[in-house]
């Protein structure tokens, strides 16, 4: 039990304000299906990987179109690192428009389009133009995928229609 205590004291933590008060974003692991395209002689074209998560809709909703995030970076992580994503929503998933995260259209969390405010050693984060309602995902985007269909660690939230 000790020999895990050093490791999760280093470990990012995501918060969303919820009508007030900080409501802790669960990490949720992307799942990914690759479908085959088709082979000629031996080799496999065209096949597409996707990352997708379980559920029409994210368990934490945000107030209102520009949510407040706390975020703590892990000991070896920057904040500029963390991005916002959009997901395309399906009836029973979410998925990322693209196979491979450097290829989605994010917005990182910097000054430029966030407002930020420093807190310890947190930060809070808030957008400087609403979002529009939908899906979304924060990510750190230079963390190693994990298994072999690079599977992403993500914190999913909505935003609903006002």
């Amino acid at each position: 039990m000790l020999l895990l205590l050093p490791l999760s004291i280093g470990a990012q933590k995501i918060e969303i304000s919820v009508q007030g008060n900080w409501a802790e974003i669960p990490a949720q692991q992307t799942q990914s299906e690759l479908k085959p395209g088709w082979k000629i002689v031996d080799y496999q074209m065209k096949s597409r990987l996707t990352h997708y998560l379980t559920g029409g809709h994210a368990t934490q909703l945000s107030d209102g179109n520009r949510p407040m995030f706390r975020v703590t970076p892990g000991s070896d992580e920057v904040l500029i690192d963390y991005a916002l994503i959009r997901l395309k929503a399906k009836k029973y998933y979410r998925k990322l428009p693209r196979p491979q995260l450097i290829e989605n259209i994010y917005t990182r969390l910097e000054p430029k389009f966030f407002d930020i405010k420093a807190e310890s050693d947190s930060f809070i984060c808030q957008p400087r133009e609403p979002l529009p309602a939908g899906e979304y995902i924060l990510v750190h985007l230079a963390q190693p995928p994990i298994g072999q269909l690079s599977d992403l660690l993500v914190y999913p939230f909505c935003v609903a229609k006002e």
